[in-house]
Parts: structure tokens; C-alpha cells; sequence
């Protein structure tokens, strides 16, 4: 760093942005000072301000800080994502290793879970208090949960560790926004698509690492938690020593951090985070641990959809009229293009978690099984689909400013995604089409979701709110996750409740007992064994396993035609974006400085960081 610090030079920079001109239809129309402008009562210091990048030290865009700071979000990521993506490919081993429990699906929900009641909290605190802190601990509880994951004995201890690394998650991310404040508008879509390829071994690659951790190391499935330990260790020293966003007595040089504690709805975040679990738990037991019209499941999502589709509404509004600010930002679900972006990121993330969890039991069951694979190859056609979506994830930036702005970029890739990913219920056997029409359907909707998270961060009515915006998008986004991964899990398991006794029934006709029918399907689906069924030949065992591929590819491909459900929305949504304004590309919403400057500033103004 030059000792002249960059926060002095910023200090007194000319700005050149432009506050006129404005952006979409008359009644959604944006203006450029929408973007920029202050809040009204701020009391931040001038060098924590958002401000031109002209006004920039031209070696700050090399500096260590903020290398150092794009790095730790990097690797934080990296290890955030790799939580799940490392993880729910070898679902099945694990079970078999420590299990088997049928509280396993567990293992994905309550990360997704973690992230979603976490995601608006984080944002809203470190708007307030300052981000550094909060990404710092973020790293280190995920930290927590790899080192508990790796010496877990049964799957409930499995859930637990995922229970800390799917409330990290909301820190580790939450990369779009922090990466989006720290550089010009303009670059935002570039600079997030640096991030998803920094996750190239722990999301697109994740189920070839998995299964090659799983199947060449002695330590199986629990290395893949020492290696998320280890970029846990990385992420957390590299945001320790580079990350120096705005302090608490930068933000705040008037009010004190008890002062903002008392003003903060904590009553909003008691009815948000406790609905939220509630329903989402509900939700994802029907079908799965309990029947869908069994009492747990009736009662839990009745009393969680209550609470946040009526009461909490209700109260956030009584509040907001009151003069406090609430928790949940009322005034962003009034912001069409805003919902627009952060339901479309939601549907894309849909897909991805989905196929995370389906795809690769058509792979197992169907390719795998038949022979048309080899054990090898399993991680490489299980993640087909994560890495045609990250490799469009990494990738969306050069097709935004391709397609000169993101709004046809996002309407294009939708259209094409929705027929492609359902059309695959077609002919699962068919491995070349299937792949192929999922690969580009998954790459369409890679792009839909990478464009939207990012387009999310831009219709604010302040910048220094990014926080907020950029919680509730993750909120959203793992709450729509949830809901399809219940779906597809539910549609799957639903259907082939129906499909294997049609299919299998069958062989009581060729000759097995018919008291063996339980104990085959049972062998078939991996609860039991051959040994165990009475009366069985090698050639109705033989019958058996191809009458299971039939019954599963009936099942799989209802789930595929339910995706539908989810892409198609994503055409609609895209039709509500609109193109960044440009009079704002210039413009950088925060900035990184030495550690002895804010330390400086806080001395000059009395307040405490935190």
C-alpha cells in the first residue's frame, strides 16, 4: 500500500458521475442519483462514502488490500459453496458409511436453511456495524462445522456440522455483494464471475472431486471436509489481514453501537428467522419423513406460512408508519425490477440444487447401472449439469456487456433454458441427448442466475444499503431453493412409490414368492440386500435390478417435466429487467483502506469499531 493513504486521496477527489438521465419505463423509472444518493439522517464519514473511480489512487485497484480482500471472498466462497457441492454428490456413501438414517436429506436442508434465515441478518447488520467482522466470523464458524463434519460418527452429527456451515454460508455467499461494492458498477458482472470460477474445484468440478476423494482416499468423503478446513484457514488470514472495509466509527461518527442496537428491530428478526425455519421444515418433511397431510406437516407449515406471509408483514408495516426502520425491507418489495432480479436468481438457483440432488441418481441408477459408464466416470457425468451452470456463471459478465446490458441477456437464456432442461424427461435412457439437452439447458439457466444475482445489486434507493438488497436476494434465493429441492425430492419419491411395485410386481408372475415382493424392493433400492429375498434366482435378480432402471427412469423424468415449473417463471421474470443506467458505471458504492486510518478516524470521532 503507499503510506499516502487511499482514503486521503479519495477524501477530496473530484467527482465526475452524472446524476441525470434515467433508466426504464416511466413507471419504473430509475434515476442515476437513485443509485448514489445518501440516506437521509447519514452520519458517515466522507472516506466511507460511495464516490467516482476516478477519484481513485490508481494503485489501489493493485494494492494488497485489495487483492488480498478479492482473494479472501474468493476463497470463502469457495469453501461456502463447497459445504454442499462436495458434500450432497456422495449422499448415498455416507449413509452407508455412518448411516443409514433417513434423516440423511437432512444434510442438505439445513444448509440451505442456515443460509436462507441468515443471508437478510448479515446483510442488515453489517450495513450497519461494518462488514469486516461479520465475513471474519462467517469463516470461522464454517470452520467449526468442517472440523465437526470430519470426525462425525452418525449422520445427526453430520446435520449438526451443517447446521454452522449453512449459517456461514450467509457470510461466505454473500460474494456478489461484497465484491459489487468494492468495484465500479460497470465491472460488477465481470468481477462476480471471477468469484464462481475461483469455485471451479468446489462447484463445477465438486462431484468429480467428491466421488475421486470418495473412491482413491483412505479417509473417503471426510477428506473433502479437511480440504473445506483448509480454505476456511486461508479465507479467514486473508480477510484478517486485507479486508478493511469502512468501520463502525467510519459509518457512524454521531451515533453509538448501543444506541443502534436498542433503535434494531430484533422483535422482525425473531418472526422472520422463526417462521422461516418453521415453514421451510415443513415443508421439506412432507412426503419425505412424514405424509403430507400428517398433523407435523399441516401444523408446522400452517403456523410458519402464518407468521411470515401475514403477522410479520403486518407488523413490519405498524412499525415502518411508527418512523422505525424494519427488518425487512418493506420498501424493496416494492421495487419491481429488484423482485424481479432476486425471484429470478431463486429460480436459477432451482436448478442447480436440484440437479446437485437428482441428476446424479439418474447417473448412478440408469448409466451406471445399465453399464454405460464406468465407475470412474460417475463424478464426471453427476456434476455435468453444476459445471455447464458455473462455467455460465463464470462467464455471464462477457455475455452481459456482449449483449450490451443484461436485460436480453437474461430474457435470451431464459427462453432457452425452460424447453431444453424439461425436454430432457424425453428419454432418460438416451445418455448423449439427455446430457446434451441439460448441459445447455443448465448453461442457459447458469446465465439467468449469475446476470440476476448480480442485476439485483443496481435498483436500490442507496447504495449503501447493498447489504440489505443483497441478504434479501440470498434469502430469496435459498428459500426457493428449499421449496424445489421438497418438490423434486417429494415428486421422486412419490412417484416411485408407484413406479417400482408396478415394475417389480411383475416378477411374482416369473416365479419369486410373493412374499419376497417387500423384501426385493427393499434389496433394489438399497435398504436391503439379495440375501435377504427368498426364492431369488440370478435371473430374477438380474430382472429385478432392470425393472428398478425402468421404474427410476419413470420417476426421474416426471421430475424433469416438475423443473418446468420453475424455468418457465424465470421468462416472465426477465421480462421486468431493465439495463443498467450508464450515467452510474463509474461509480464505486465502497472502498477499502489501511487499518491505521480507520483506527485514525475512529479516535477523531469516539466511536468504537466492531
Amino acid at each position: 500500500m503507499n503510506k499516502h493513504t487511499d482514503v486521503e486521496k479519495v477524501e477530496h477527489a473530484p467527482r465526475r458521475l452524472s446524476i441525470t438521465g434515467s433508466v426504464g419505463s416511466r413507471r419504473n423509472s430509475v434515476r442515476a442519483v437513485d443509485y448514489v444518493d445518501h440516506r437521509d439522517g447519514d452520519d458517515r464519514a466522507e472516506v466511507a462514502k460511495g464516490r467516482d473511480a476516478g477519484g481513485f489512487n490508481d494503485k489501489y485497484w493493485y494494492s494488497a488490500n485489495f487483492i488480498g480482500t478479492l482473494l479472501a471472498i474468493g476463497f470463502s466462497f469457495m469453501a461456502g459453496i463447497g459445504g454442499y457441492g462436495l458434500i450432497a454428490p456422495v449422499l448415498s456413501e455416507i449413509n452407508a458409511d455412518i448411516g443409514p438414517s433417513p434423516n440423511i436429506y437432512w444434510i442438505p436442508l439445513v444448509n440451505l436453511c442456515g443460509g436462507c434465515v441468515f443471508f437478510l441478518l448479515v446483510g442488515r447488520l453489517s450495513d450497519i456495524f461494518g462488514r469486516r467482522w461479520f465475513f471474519i466470523a462467517g469463516s470461522v464458524i464454517s470452520l467449526i462445522g468442517t472440523i465437526i463434519g470430519s470426525q462425525a460418527k452418525n449422520v445427526n452429527t453430520l446435520i449438526g456440522a451443517q447446521v454452522f456451515i449453512g449459517i456461514a454460508a450467509s457470510c461466505q455467499l454473500s460474494f456478489f455483494w461484497i465484491v459489487a461494492e468494492i468495484v465500479p458498477m460497470k465491472w460488477r458482472y465481470i468481477a462476480n464471475g471471477y468469484t464462481y470460477f475461483m469455485t471451479t474445484p468446489t462447484s463445477p468440478l465438486a462431484s468429480i472431486v467428491a466421488f475421486s476423494i470418495q473412491n482413491n482416499t483412505k479417509g473417503q468423503w471426510r477428506n473433502s471436509f479437511y480440504l473445506l478446513t483448509a480454505l476456511n484457514v486461508v479465507s479467514i488470514a486473508l480477510f484478517y489481514f486485507f479486508y478493511h472495509p469502512p468501520s463502525f466509527g467510519l459509518l457512524h461518527q454521531e451515533k453509538t453501537v448501543r444506541q443502534l442496537i436498542l433503535e434494531f428491530d430484533w422483535v422482525g428478526v425473531i418472526l422472520f428467522i422463526g417462521s422461516l425455519c418453521i415453514f421451510i421444515f415443513g415443508l421439506n418433511w412432507g412426503g419425505t419423513l412424514y405424509p403430507w397431510l400428517s398433523v407435523q406437516v399441516i401444523t408446522t407449515m400452517a403456523i410458519g406460512g402464518v407468521v411470515l406471509f401475514f403477522i410479520l408483514p403486518v407488523y413490519e408495516v405498524w412499525i415502518s408508519k411508527k418512523g422505525r426502520e424494519p427488518y425487512l425491507p418493506i420498501h424493496l418489495f416494492k421495487n419491481i425490477r429488484f423482485m424481479a432480479a432476486a425471484w429470478n436468481t431463486g429460480i436459477g438457483a432451482c436448478v442447480y440444487y436440484g440437479a446437485a440432488i437428482v441428476f446424479p441418481q439418474c447417473v448412478t441408477v440408469l448409466y451406471y447401472g445399465a453399464g454405460k459408464i464406468s465407475k470412474n466416470e460417475i463424478g464426471v457425468y453427476a456434476g455435468l449439469l453444476n459445471m455447464a451452470f458455473v462455467f455460465a456463471q463464470s462467464l455471464h459478465g462477457f455475455i452481459v456487456l456482449g449483449t450490451r446490458g443484461p436485460k436480453w441477456a437474461m430474457i435470451g437464456a431464459a427462453v432457452i433454458a425452460a424447453p431444453l432442461l424439461s425436454a430432457a424427461a424425453y428419454d432418460l435412457d438416451n445418455k448423449a441427448l439427455t446430457c446434451g439437452l441439460l448441459f445447455t439447458g443448465a448453461f442457459a439457466m447458469g446465465v439467468v442466475e449469475s446476470v440476476s444475482i448480480t442485476t439485483s445489486t443496481f435498483p436500490l434507493r442507496s447504495q449503501e444499503e447493498i447489504g440489505q438488497g443483497g441478504g434479501l436476494s440470498g434469502s430469496i434465493r435459498n428459500f426457493t431453493s428449499a421449496i424445489a429441492i421438497a418438490v423434486y425430492v417429494s415428486t421422486l419419491n412419490n412417484r416411485l412409490a408407484t413406479t417400482i411395485p408396478a415394475n417389480l410386481g411383475p416378477l411374482v408372475n416369473e416365479g419369486l414368492p410373493a412374499d419376497s415382493l417387500k423384501s426385493l424392493i427393499a434389496a433394489v433400492t438399497g435398504t436391503g440386500t439379495f440375501d435377504a429375498v427368498a426364492g431369488l434366482t440370478p435371473a430374477l435378480q438380474t430382472a429385478a435390478q432392470v425393472a428398478y432402471r425402468m421404474a427410476f427412469k419413470q420417476a426421474a423424468s416426471t421430475v424433469f417435466l416438475v423443473v418446468l415449473a420453475f424455468s418457465g417463471p424465470a421468462i416472465i421474470l426477465a421480462l421486468f429487467t431493465q439495463n443498467n443506467d450508464p450515467a452510474t458505471e463509474h461509480y464505486v458504492a465502497g472502498n477499502l483502506h489501511a487499518e491505521q486510518d480507520a483506527k485514525a478516524v475512529d479516535g477523531k470521532t469516539g466511536n468504537c469499531s466492531i
